[in-house]
């Protein structure tokens, strides 16, 4: 996967009141480098009502460049890559804007928007914003700020490609059926697909209150991005009291695979698992960990970081233990002041969508 995410926040309703931009390259399915620029709209106004939602000032830009001197570096940072936005045609619309305010040609290009990807990749989903898609993959970000959400909108598209097994963005569009959408001085056409309206209708919304059991022993998803902390929201009012992931009849294990490629929460850590768990299979727990960074271990040791407690299995009830042996090596050790943690599997899923 190779482009470049780009986002605007403008000064006003105006299209050419730019008054940040950021782009964030992608390379091989990873961010590599990011810019960001603020800039002095012109005329130089600001809407009360804009300034609430990106925080942006008159005083935070008075002294910065106008968009017209800061092209030649944007052109040169944005190249000849595929654009991506989420809302493209809002993005687009704004730099073609200033591109003609400030009296430079607008240059052919290409963009694609997550948005219209995200839709036709999890048409269950209820609602396609920039925040409640990033809430659903854990992505955490702060909302308005140009980098933070040209991060977010790179992360969605990796996502997308991860779940339908696309290496590149040519081939997650064509396995959408979505056209790529294309801006010059003639104009814009934004990305169409030919499925859009029969693919919405055969794929009924799934109601957010029921979150799929997804049990995907062999997910291709793969890769990772940079990961940003800020207060994470619940992705649906209905879930808005547990955690992502978890529900009352099971665990959303596609949507943790997302998670774990993106945040990797166990990265380093040696994890144990002991006992019959009850919302994962044990290879599906492992799998998870591995995805996660972690590493599996057979045993306890002094070395373990993690130590997953499910109910007892058929040996320690046979054996009237009321513990493992795993669990019992793990206690000893932490009573002896190794510091290790022992916690049940619904911690232990809690803590992976907390981190």
């Amino acid at each position: 996967m190779d482009f470049t995410a780009i986002d605007f926040e403008t000064a006003t309703r105006r299209s050419d009141s730019a008054c940040q931009l950021a782009a964030v390259r992608v390379r091989g399915g990873e961010i590599v480098d990011s810019a960001c620029w603020l800039i002095r709209p012109r005329p130089f106004v600001f809407s009360p009502a804009n300034i609430q939602i990106h925080g942006i000032t008159p005083g935070m830009v008075r002294e910065e460049p106008e968009f017209g001197e800061l092209w030649p570096e944007i052109q040169s940072t944005l190249g000849d890559d595929c654009l991506i936005a989420h809302n493209a045609s809002f993005d687009l619309g704004v730099l073609m804007a200033c591109l003609e305010s400030h009296d430079h040609p607008v240059p052919d290009m290409q963009y694609s928007c997550t948005r219209a990807i995200a839709r036709r990749t999890w048409p269950q989903q209820p609602r396609f914003g920039l925040k409640p898609l990033s809430d659903w993959l854990g992505i955490r970000f702060r909302h308005h700020d140009a980098l933070e959400d040209s991060i977010a909108c790179a992360k969605i598209a990796l996502a997308a490609a991860e779940d339908s097994g696309a290496t590149s963005l040519e081939t997650l569009e064509s396995k959408l059926s979505l056209s790529r959408g294309s801006a010059g001085a003639w104009g814009k056409k934004g990305p169409t697909s030919r499925r859009a309206s029969t693919r919405r209708k055969s794929s009924p919304r799934r109601s957010p209150s029921r979150a799929p059991e997804v049990a995907i022993a062999g997910s291709t998803m793969a890769g990772s991005a940079i990961s940003n902390s800020t207060t994470r929201s619940a992705s649906f009012a209905t879930e808005s009291s547990r955690p992502c992931g978890i529900s009352d009849s099971g665990v959303d294990l596609q949507r943790l695979m997302i998670r774990a490629d993106f945040i990797r929460p166990l990265e380093g850590r040696k994890v144990v698992f002991t006992g019959v768990l009850q919302k994962l299979q044990r290879e599906e727990a492992e799998m998870l960990t591995s995805r996660c960074g972690g590493k599996c271990q057979s045993s306890v040791s002094r070395k373990t970081d993690l130590v997953v407690v499910g109910d007892p299995d058929s040996r320690t009830v046979q054996a009237s233990r009321t513990m493992s042996v795993k669990e019992a090596t793990a206690r000893q050790l932490a009573a002896e002041g190794a510091p290790l943690k022992i916690m049940t599997e619904h911690e232990f899923l809690e803590m992976i969508i907390a981190m």
